[in-house]
């Protein structure tokens, strides 16, 4: 069985390549494929609770968050140095990794998909 990591990177709102990597991931497992996440970039603003998306942007992608237990996706990572790391509105779900675990996670996994 192949396990899987989908890396988030795009801003979740100003374009659909971040709902499209959830949606991606909610598929696999949805066929019980393993799947793990990663966050860096603009895509640590879905961490946040207080968002507030206007029609045209979409859904809320930090209400998926709580769904993804559901599916037995229970890995979602950040990078340690990220500013993320430490904000206490952000997801409690999430595990820290420092540089070089962050660089080592990529070469666990069969298949990484980057959105």
């Amino acid at each position: 069985m192949k396990h899987t990591l989908i890396h988030l990177n795009s801003s979740p709102y100003s374009s659909l390549a971040c709902k499209e990597g959830l949606d991606l991931a909610l598929v696999l497992a949805t066929f019980e494929q393993p799947v793990d996440l990663c966050l860096s970039g603009a895509a640590l603003s879905i961490l946040t609770s207080e968002q507030s998306p206007t029609i045209e942007q979409g859904k809320n992608l930090h209400k998926l968050l709580d769904g993804l237990e559901f599916y037995d996706i229970e890995n979602i990572f950040i990078e340690k140095d990220s500013s993320w790391a430490n904000t206490e509105t952000s997801w409690q779900g999430v595990t820290s990794l420092d540089k070089i675990q962050w660089q080592a996670m990529f070469s666990d996994y069969q298949q990484v998909f980057r959105f």
